[in-house]
């Protein structure tokens, strides 16, 4: 398998500099998310009224800073994933393979495919508003399901299973980690911000904005359970024996 030009995956002290980079990542993206949600949200009929809802309310700076917060933060965190890539790699290479294409998928898709896209979208929807509503509603529909929804079906169709791997190799015990590893997932860790921005409620400016920072809850979850549980250089000596042990044979 190709390993990205790695010689020894299971290096300890490298892959906690990635769980570092990955933390302040999505402290980065969850700014850039805070940005973009902090607006009252006014609803409509149609996909792009939803979908923007917030839109009027948005100041361009927060729109442009978003926008491009989220982009470094999440190009960041694609890199950072390579750290549970590495966890994973030797023992389990059919499965580091699976994520590797998530990575790739990620880094490629996620950083212009969806923050700078969002904010390009709110900012064309927020000014033909003030031209045509009519106008904003059928260029906004168009934009988004001509546009936009194909990157991110895309994106999804490589992510989940990314996701599903990331669970199984630490089920499994495919890494130096212990099992219980496997609820380090962003699934777990964006429930905080779901359960506040329902709080909250949609009326109030702090709801959507933290209802928006789910995804960056849940990566900086990941990275920091990660962080916090990484086991020791002992222990990965251990592991590397194991899996030495189980080629010999």
């Amino acid at each position: 398998m190709n390993t990205l030009g790695i010689d020894n995956n299971l290096d300890r002290a490298r892959i906690r500099k990635l769980l570092l980079i990955g933390l302040h990542a999505s402290f980065m993206t969850g700014a850039g998310d805070f940005l973009i949600g902090f607006g009252e949200e006014i609803r409509g009929n149609i996909l792009a009224s939803n979908v923007m809802s917030n839109a009027m309310n948005l100041s361009d700076a927060q729109l442009i800073w978003g926008g491009r917060l989220g982009f470094i933060g999440i190009f960041l965190e694609g890199l950072a994933f390579s750290a549970i890539y590495r966890l994973m790699a030797d023992a389990a290479p059919k499965y580091a393979h699976i994520y590797r294409a998530g990575i790739f998928d990620y880094i490629w898709l996620a950083p212009i495919g969806c923050h700078m896209n969002v904010g390009v979208l709110n900012i064309a929807y927020k000014y033909l508003l003030t031209v045509d509503p009519a106008l904003a509603e059928q260029v906004g529909n168009k934009l988004l399901l001509a546009f936009s929804l194909p990157v991110w079906i895309v994106l999804v169709f490589f992510w989940l299973p990314m996701l599903v791997i990331q669970f199984k190799a630490f089920a499994k015990g495919l890494t130096p980690y212990p099992r219980y590893a496997k609820w380090f997932n962003l699934f777990i860790g964006g429930i905080p911000a779901l359960v506040i921005s329902m709080i909250f409620g949609s009326s109030n400016l702090w709801g959507p904005a933290i209802g928006t920072m789910f995804l960056s809850f849940g990566n900086a979850f990941t990275f920091c359970s990660l962080l916090c549980a990484l086991p020791s250089e002992e222990r990965f000596e251990e592991f590397r024996e194991k899996l030495a042990g189980a080629y010999q044979e």
